[in-house]
C-alpha cells in the first residue's frame, strides 16, 4: 500500500515508517524539509500547499500532534483540530481510502478513576487538560467528516521504549529527586510500547471496521510505583520515595492553571492537572475490542522492554 506518515519525525512515527517499509508498504513521509523522493515536504499548518501528494496514497495515518502539557489554547486548537480537519478533507478529496488517526487516552480523562474502561464509555464535557480537549475535538472532526473515505481512531495509553523524550525527561527529573509519587504509587498505570503501537497501526491499514476507535495498550496494568521503580532501576536509578496526597495536590494545580492563564505569567506553573493525573488517575482498559478487530496484538512486554533500556550515567 501506498501510505503517507505524518509526525514521521517523532519517536513512534520513526519506528511506524520503518515498520511499514519493512513491510513492503510505500511510504510518503511528512517532514518540514525534503531529502528523499519519498519525503513530502510540508507543514500541518498548509496542508493544501502539498496536498498534491495525497494523490495515489492508499491510507493516511496521521500521527502528528502537539503533545504537552502546557501550552496556548490557540496553538493546540491550530496543529490538534484544524489541522486535522484540512487533512482529512484533503485526503477525501484525492480519493484515499483510509484515514488512521492517533488520538489519545487523554480524551478521557477528567479527574476520575478510569477503571475497566473500553471504547463505549462517554467522553467528558471537559478534559483536564487542553491536549485532551483538543484531541477530543480532533476525534469529533474525524467524524463529522462527510465524504466516502473510511476512518479509524486509535486511543493510545503512554507510549514508552527506548528512546523516547518523555520517558527520558522522566527519568531526568527523578535523577534530580524531582519525581514525586502520588498516593503511594498504588493505582494501577496503564502504558504501551512503541513497537506495539506501530503493530496496531500498521494492522489498521488493512483491518478495523470503519469508524471504529480502539484503545491501545499493552494490557498489562501495574501499580504506578512498580512501572516507574523498574524504569528508573534499568537507569541505575533508584525508585521514587516521595509521594503525595493526590486529593490536595489536584486542586492545588488547577488553581495554579487558573493564575497562569488569568495573569498570563510566563512559563508554565509548578505543576498542571494533566500531570498529577499522569502518575495519580487509576487506568485500567480493556482491549476486547482491538484484538477482535485489528487480529492478534503482539505486545512487547514490560519486562523485554525494559531490557532495551539502558543506564545512561
Amino acid at each position: 500500500m501506498r501510505v503517507l506518515v505524518t509526525g514521521s519525525t517523532g519517536f513512534v512515527g520513526r519506528r511506524l515508517v520503518e515498520r511499514l517499509r519493512s513491510e513492503g508498504h510505500q511510504v510518503h513521509a511528512l517532514v518540514r524539509e525534503a531529502r528523499t523522493p519519498d519525503e513530502v515536504a510540508g507543514r500541518l499548518e498548509d496542508v493544501s500547499a502539498w496536498a498534491g501528494r495525497l494523490a495515489g496514497c492508499d491510507a493516511v495515518i496521521h500521527l502528528a500532534a502537539i503533545v504537552d502539557t502546557w501550552r496556548r489554547w490557540e496553538d493546540f486548537y491550530k496543529i490538534n483540530v484544524r489541522a486535522t480537519e484540512d487533512l482529512i478533507a484533503a485526503a477525501d478529496r484525492a480519493g484515499v481510502k483510509r484515514f488512521i488517526f492517533v488520538s489519545s487516552e487523554s480524551v478521557l480523562q477528567a479527574g476520575a478513576p478510569l477503571l475497566d474502561i473500553d471504547e463505549t464509555a462517554p467522553l467528558p464535557a471537559r478534559p483536564s487538560s487542553d491536549y485532551g480537549r483538543s484531541k477530543q475535538l480532533a476525534e469529533k472532526a474525524v467524524f463529522d467528516h462527510t465524504g466516502p473515505i473510511e476512518r479509524i481512531v486509535l486511543r493510545p495509553t503512554f507510549i514508552w521504549g527506548a528512546g523516547s523524550a518523555q520517558l527520558e525527561a522522566i527519568v531526568d527529573r527523578a535523577r534530580a529527586g524531582k519525581l514525586p509519587l502520588f498516593d503511594g504509587g498504588r493505582q494501577p498505570f496503564e502504558h504501551v510500547h512503541v513497537d506495539t503501537v506501530t503493530h496496531v497501526l500498521a494492522a489498521s491499514l488493512t483491518r478495523g471496521v470503519d469508524r471504529g476507535i480502539y484503545l491501545v495498550t499493552n494490557a498489562e496494568p501495574m501499580p504506578a510505583a512498580e512501572f516507574f521503580g523498574g524504569v528508573l532501576n534499568a537507569y541505575g536509578l533508584p525508585a521514587p520515595k516521595l509521594s503525595l496526597p493526590s486529593k490536595l495536590i489536584y486542586p492545588f494545580a488547577g488553581a495554579a492553571e487558573t493564575v497562569w492563564r488569568t495573569l498570563r505569567l510566563p512559563g508554565r506553573p509548578p505543576v498542571t492537572r494533566f500531570e498529577v493525573e499522569f502518575l495519580a488517575l487509576p487506568r485500567r482498559y480493556r482491549v476486547d475490542r482491538a484484538r477482535a478487530e485489528l487480529g492478534p496484538i503482539p505486545a512487547t512486554t514490560y519486562a523485554d522492554a525494559l531490557a532495551t533500556l539502558g543506564n545512561t550515567d
